[in-house]
């Protein structure tokens, strides 16, 4: 369902909660691969609902609304991580992790360990790429708009990760483990 940003404005009760329940499941999960605080998350999440309420009459209609809600969780939760190290964290100091999160048979799990071993050779922001690709189904642009960076970035970084990815034979696994995803093999 699309979400009227004139409604929004105007206050619309139902299409805020439809927001919020379109997106707050995505957002959590999103940001857990940052945080890895569950409560640091959710007060994040519902931070930024209650921002982005105080500020609709200001705010420009987002192209892509999760992309949009995806950025502003994590700078949100980028600022937040430094001030608790209390030390400067550069754009690729963060931390992402991805971690395969499906409950497997025995002989599967070797397979799922295979996947992650694979995924962990990536740079955080191959990771975080890949997810949000293949594993949250967004497109180029989505991801281009969440990480503040150009289209031809992600495709370079979908692109490096792949061809790292395909020097492990583990790789056949990861890619079975998409396809499966989003075709339900």
């Amino acid at each position: 369902m699309q979400i009227s940003w004139n409604k929004l404005r105007n206050n619309d009760e139902q299409e805020w909660k439809s927001l919020f329940r379109q997106h707050a499941s995505f957002l959590y999960a999103y940001g857990m691969k940052f945080a890895h605080n569950e409560d640091l998350v959710k007060d994040t999440v519902q931070e930024l609902f209650i921002s982005i309420y105080e500020k609709r009459n200001s705010l420009n209609e987002p192209a892509y609304m999760r992309a949009y809600l995806c950025a502003g969780l994590r700078n949100r939760l980028i600022n937040e991580l430094k001030k608790e190290t209390d030390i400067y964290l550069d754009e690729g100091d963060y931390s992402f992790t991805l971690y395969i999160d499906d409950q497997s048979a025995d002989d599967e799990e070797k397979q799922y360990r295979k996947i992650q071993n694979l995924l962990n050779k990536l740079t955080n922001r191959q990771r975080e790429v890949v997810y949000l690709k293949y594993f949250k189904g967004m497109s180029n642009e989505e991801i281009a708009c969440t990480l503040d960076i150009n289209k031809q970035s992600v495709a370079n970084l979908l692109s490096e990760a792949i061809r790292q990815m395909k020097k492990d034979a583990s790789f056949i696994f990861f890619l079975l483990l998409v396809l499966r995803r989003f075709f339900g093999l």
